[in-house]
């Protein structure tokens, strides 16, 4: 699953990341929009998140929420809106879909984030330049992005919203999200898949699931698996419209976290399903909705190092940062990280 590291030092000088809580690193705090966490902890786990690996690994010193005040967008800036949704406020409501989660607002669209960047890209980065110097400075940054769904797949857990209606919402938010991205000069994009959130401690907790063959909640992961299926589609449709001129990649989350999962011991981890934080009221799992990671009640482990899970719905940092090992230098990007590093230094064509 390895292949040989390419230095990737310097080869691109700014990042644009979005997405939801596993890639937001300060958005949502700066809102006020989470409830639970405790102060001046800016992200719904114990360290860094993978964007922040990502960031290290290009050696970008830092990568700014979008809403800070004062802060210095040299380097890229992060749209990522923790509790990200991509159904409308009224769709919401209409559906009694109720829960926030950890998040104090309840409704943060996606399209939130489109807009952010619009607006970003015509008052900052590209204010005084013309079109193509513009983009040209778009043609050298990474665009990363996040998953796309994950909260709402959590929220309407318990409600009787179709999964599928959930995907097909997360396929047109993306599609929406790349066109504008692609049509702002973008030509190096990485796309994060989902991972198999039927083995997730939120997704185990429902009662009498029927388990597929990880010993996972079935339902979650087939609407996983097509989630995914349809984004590499979407992803192969813009791949052929744009040709050579741009390397988008698909992080495939679900086979990264099988094999980390299916090999516990070999990565450094001791259990695959309970979460570090959380309610001991199921010992099995220690999550529960009712007592969420921050609340009044929660207990945290004391080897977070050796978890995969943090609250039962975000991951850890050492999970993180063996997912970015696999992403930048292994095989689970497709085409490779590697690959784009390459494209991007002269050495291949997309």
């Amino acid at each position: 699953h390895y292949s040989t590291k390419t230095n990737s030092n310097g080869c691109f000088n700014k990042i644009y990341a979005f997405g939801d809580s596993y890639t937001d690193t300060g958005n949502a705090q700066l809102l006020d929009s989470s409830k639970n966490l405790k102060k001046g902890q800016e992200k719904p786990n114990n360290g860094w998140l993978l964007i922040d690996f990502v960031r290290d690994a290009l050696n970008i010193s830092s990568l700014p929420p979008y809403k800070s005040v004062n802060a210095n967008f040299s380097s890229g800036v992060n749209f990522a809106m923790a509790g990200a949704t991509v159904f409308t406020e009224e769709f919401l409501s209409q559906h009694k879909i109720n829960s926030t989660l950890m998040w104090k607002d309840g409704y943060h669209s996606f399209q939130t984030q489109i807009e952010w960047y619009n607006k970003f890209v015509s008052d900052i980065a590209c204010k005084g330049k013309n079109n193509e110097s513009c983009k040209a400075d778009m043609e050298n940054s990474l665009f990363w992005v996040g998953e796309i769904g994950i909260d709402d797949y959590v929220r309407a857990l318990r409600s009787k919203v179709s999964l599928r209606w959930i995907k097909d919402m997360a396929m047109a938010h993306t599609s929406r999200l790349l066109a504008t991205l692609l049509g702002s000069g973008a030509k190096y994009i990485v796309v994060e898949g989902l991972p198999p959130l039927g083995c997730y401690p939120f997704a185990k907790s429902s009662r009498h699931f029927v388990k597929d063959d990880m010993n996972c909640n079935a339902k979650i992961n087939r609407v996983t698996k097509a989630h995914n299926h349809d984004l590499q589609d979407m992803l192969e449709g813009f791949r052929r419209r744009k040709g050579a001129n741009v390397s988008i990649s698909y992080a495939d989350y679900f086979d990264a976290y099988k094999v980390i999962t299916g090999n516990l011991n070999k990565f450094g981890f001791e259990d695959a399903f309970k979460a570090c934080c959380g309610h001991h009221r199921n010992k099995i799992l220690n999550f529960s909705f009712k007592i969420l990671c921050g609340m009044s009640g929660a207990e945290t482990c004391p080897d977070p190092d050796s978890y995969i899970h943090w609250d039962g719905i975000h991951l850890t940092e050492a999970m993180y940062r063996q997912l970015s090992e696999f992403f930048l230098h292994g095989n689970f990007c497709k085409p490779s990280f590697i690959h784009l590093i390459r494209v991007k230094k002269g050495l291949l064509r997309a």
